[in-house]
């Protein structure tokens, strides 16, 4: 009978000393803390501990890269930043045979990604985001949740029209919801009509190529149909009128109430509609 190691006070040891480095801003040795707490926990079948030590590793080594960065010695090889995807990955093995292991590995990766965009890192946020395309259909929470990242990095990307085809799964996705619950996605709903309305402006798609699903997005905020009040839940009144303004401008090609248009909008936006924003502004004058 093999008898297995008891490391869990080196674990404990290794663990409080990792903090000890974070809070002195000594990333790089917190890492190897963290690694050597993982090996603690994989040593006795604390597969849970091990996972979550390799995140907090991976986390510090992307610490020290932006702080390197930032700093300008920046290393040919990006040794933090690789050391920190490998943690990453071993983050997900640890998970093997997990009852939630395919949710758990998602949520590494999605984590992976938002890193890796937040360090400006868009290909390799791109190459990550590709893999969480294919997420199981009984978890919609996750997948809407890793659809927005994914049109985070399209629009960091300049990739509008792949954007416009996301934001628009995302909102199949919760059409397919069942009608007690779609409720709760009413703020998704609402950040993706912002962003399909914007986009679809700076596309700037003919009718004959834009698909009937598209065109009733722009449609609903046409001077034409007359109404005045929301016809949806999730856009309020008040921003409802203001996409109607916005649209209006845009068909007539009126640009000198683009500015206070646009200052009336940015209370209610997210930073990335905010970008997108001044996109279509600098595209109309």
């Amino acid at each position: 009978m093999i008898t297995k190691l008891n490391t869990s006070e080196p674990s404990d040891q290794f663990a409080k000393l990792a903090n000890f480095c974070q809070k002195n801003d000594k990333h790089d040795y917190a890492a190897l803390c963290w690694q050597a707490v993982a090996k603690c926990e994989e040593s006795m079948d604390h597969n849970c501990e091990q996972a979550l030590a390799h995140q907090k590793a991976a986390r510090q080594f992307f610490s020290e890269f932006k702080k390197t960065e930032s700093s300008g010695l920046i290393s040919p090889y990006n040794e933090n930043l690789h050391a920190g995807l490998s943690e990453m990955r071993h983050a997900e093995d640890s998970w093997q045979g997990n009852l939630f292991e395919n949710i758990l590995k998602t949520s590494i990766r999605l984590e992976t990604a938002e890193t890796l965009v937040c360090l400006g890192k868009l290909d390799d946020a791109a190459f990550i985001g590709s893999s969480l395309i294919d997420v199981p259909h009984e978890c919609p929470t996750l997948k809407l949740a890793i659809l927005e990242q994914i049109t985070s990095i399209q629009i960091l990307s300049e990739d509008y029209e792949g954007a416009l085809l996301t934001f628009t799964e995302i909102a199949n996705t919760i059409s397919c919801i069942d009608n007690d619950t779609i409720g709760i996605y009413n703020d998704i709903l609402f950040r993706c009509e912002i962003s399909r309305v914007f986009l679809l402006l700076i596309l700037k798609p003919t009718r004959q190529k834009m698909p009937s699903d598209l065109a009733s997005v722009l449609e609903k905020y046409m001077w034409i149909n007359g109404n005045f009040d929301s016809p949806v839940p999730y856009i309020s009144d008040i921003m409802f009128r203001l996409l109607r303004s916005l649209v209006k401008a845009y068909q007539l090609g009126e640009t000198t109430c683009l500015g206070t248009i646009e200052s009336d909008f940015t209370p209610h936006l997210t930073s990335e509609q905010r970008h997108l924003l001044a996109v279509l502004i600098n595209t109309l004058t």
